[in-house]
């Protein structure tokens, strides 16, 4: 067999495999507000048949959410209903004891 382990380091790019930063759409939405907004169009338009709930949810997902994205750091979906309404759920991330580890 051939062997192209030469070739491989003298004509080939290194590419990395983590992605530093989020994949985004139109440079604005982040894939995950892409395929939440297909799911509300989904379901609002095509199975409830319901156009006053499918644009107010896009209005959401598209239009207050990116905004809320980058005006605050991430993670602030899931640390805001931890300080404000003072919960305490024991788990993997913030185990039973004294000390908090989500806020």
């Amino acid at each position: 067999m051939y062997d192209y382990e030469t070739l491989r380091e003298s004509h080939g790019t290194k590419v990395s495999q983590t992605i530093d930063s989020p994949i985004l759409v139109f440079d604005y939405f982040e894939m995950t507000e892409v395929f939440a907004a297909l799911l509300v169009m989904l379901i609002f338009g095509v199975i409830f048949y319901s156009w006053s709930f499918m644009l107010l949810f896009l209005v959401l997902i598209l239009g207050i959410g990116p905004q809320l994205r980058r005006r605050n750091k991430k993670g602030i979906y899931f640390h805001w209903p931890y300080k404000k309404f003072h919960m305490s759920l024991p788990g993997l991330i913030n185990p039973k004891g004294r000390k908090k580890y989500s806020d």
